[in-house]
């Protein structure tokens, strides 16, 4: 039987799909190993976001998912592939994916640094740059974000004279193991670095892309309480993992995620998550919610598509020198100053009452006299169910 057009597509991107997912687990394995076995400073980062679903990674097999998702996550490593080449060209003193590896209370840990830049003059230094891929550059960083940097550089300084550190070929092959950061740098670049952090400028930075621009986050330096928040994190998560494979726990008594979070529509085990267990099942108006979710997606697309388009022709509009009308067939165009948005500084008001009234009481009275209340208002959340 010959297979339609659409058929041949379908198993095109299908191909596509499969091959991705199975890219993803051999690099995992070769660059990160069984990370069941240990826990990362990603896990960590998670686990302050929702505890349920950073355990159910360290306990069930991922599933493949669509090729909408295994785009995504695929689209961090190759920014980081591009990120690591355009360093290269500097000839910078370069550890891609350096591995620090310890055990703390019985608890076996592993961070692994996307990018380290190491120099002696004017001054020792170590940069950590870590690359994330985001649908759009964030005004703030997520907390899980800033948790692994801060876990980053205070391991780095914690145990930068233990011999922790490992560095990896692109194929996970070992070149050099188990040595102190002063020792590895020597060996792989003749440096010689201070044998305590104390005399090291270490800093740690995020670098978040989009598909057309890119943001730094940073600096993050060594702080000794965040190192031990991520240490008494890796431990409770270590010690539930234990608990759920043992038999003594129940996943769903561990802590989730609540209210709204843009974490639990892309979560690999949201299908029997207790925050979902209230819910009702009707499943006529399936056909209705996924014709739905479809439009949503292509409005989405739809606006980012205009936006595109309309900067485009902002930049042509100001590189052509033009400042009047330009006439284009049946459309004319132009584009112009227009003055900002007024608003309301409520702090400086605040502080300008209270310079008035004399007291800080009155000033808030004031203010709650003259704010308004908008309507109650229906919002409608559509979560896939995964």
């Amino acid at each position: 039987m010959q297979l339609s057009p659409s058929d041949k597509a379908a198993n095109l991107l299908a191909l596509i799909s499969n091959g991705l997912h199975t890219h993803a687990e051999q690099r995992t394995a070769q660059t990160l190993g069984d990370r069941s076995r240990y826990i990362g400073l990603s896990d960590i980062g998670r686990a302050l976001e929702c505890p349920r679903a950073a355990l159910a990674s360290k306990i069930y097999p991922r599933q493949q998912g669509d090729l909408q998702k295994q785009l995504t996550l695929q689209r961090g490593h190759w920014f980081e592939h591009g990120i690591g080449q355009a360093l290269a060209v500097h000839n910078l003193r370069m550890l891609p994916q350096l591995e620090l590896g310890f055990v703390h209370n019985n608890v076996p840990i592993k961070a692994h640094l996307d990018f380290v830049l190491v120099w002696e003059h004017p001054r020792p230094a170590v940069r950590i740059l870590e690359i994330k891929s985001t649908g759009r550059l964030p005004d703030t960083l997520y907390t899980s974000y800033e948790t692994q940097l801060y876990g980053q550089a205070g391991f780095l300084a914690q145990l930068w004279s233990e011999p922790v550190f490992c560095l990896r070929d692109g194929n996970g092959i070992h070149l050099h193991g188990d040595t102190t950061m002063p020792e590895l740098c020597k060996a792989h670049f003749g440096l010689r670095l201070p044998k305590s952090p104390v005399d090291v400028d270490i800093e740690a930075w995020i670098l978040c892309f989009s598909m057309s621009d890119a943001k730094p986050f940073g600096p993050y330096l060594p702080d000794t309480a965040m190192r031990n928040l991520c240490l008494n994190m890796a431990e409770s998560l270590w010690q539930n993992k234990l608990a759920v494979e043992n038999g003594q726990l129940n996943i769903n008594a561990i802590a989730h995620a609540t209210g709204f979070h843009a974490l639990c529509a892309s979560c690999d085990w949201n299908a029997d998550c207790p925050k979902f267990h209230d819910g009702e099942y009707q499943p006529e108006w399936g056909t209705e919610l996924e014709h739905l979710e479809k439009l949503k997606a292509s409005r989405s697309a739809l606006d980012a598509e205009i936006e595109e388009l309309e900067n485009g022709l902002k930049d042509a509009y100001a590189l052509s020198g033009s400042t009047g009308w330009v006439n284009a067939d049946s459309h004319r165009f132009r584009m112009k100053q227009q003055a900002g948005r007024r608003t309301l500084d409520k702090e400086k008001l605040r502080q300008e009452l209270f310079e008035l009234c004399g007291s800080e009481y009155e000033a808030d009275r004031l203010i709650a006299r003259c704010e308004l209340e908008g309507r109650p208002f229906s919002r409608f959340d559509i979560s896939k169910i995964n």
